[in-house]
């Protein structure tokens, strides 16, 4: 039984991540007028904040534009790396240790 549970975990790892990583892809990272203006920070307060861009520099990193992440946020180089640690930790846990 446990062996049943743990394969169909790791096949809804595979297919959510095929899913999801196909949905990220498509979302256009220029032109879009949607993600120009989305930091709350920035819209109220007018100065941009340590986070300003991380949503392009992100979908841009996916698309495989590494500089154009890194002229919008430079802190892509150390939060892209932990998002993903995380993200795959949080299904290790999920697959393995439950």
């Amino acid at each position: 039984m446990e062996i049943r549970l743990r394969t169909t975990r790791i096949l809804n790892f595979f297919i959510s991540n095929i899913i999801l990583l196909f949905l990220l892809y498509k979302i256009p990272v220029y032109g879009n007028s949607l993600l120009e203006n989305i930091c709350i920070f920035k819209n109220v307060l007018g100065v941009e904040c340590w986070n300003c861009g991380m949503t392009r520099a992100f979908l841009s990193v996916l698309h495989g534009n590494i500089y154009t992440a890194l002229d919008y946020n430079v802190n892509v180089i150390i939060v892209f790396p932990l998002t993903i640690l995380i993200y795959l930790y949080s299904w290790y846990k999920y697959i393995i240790e439950n």
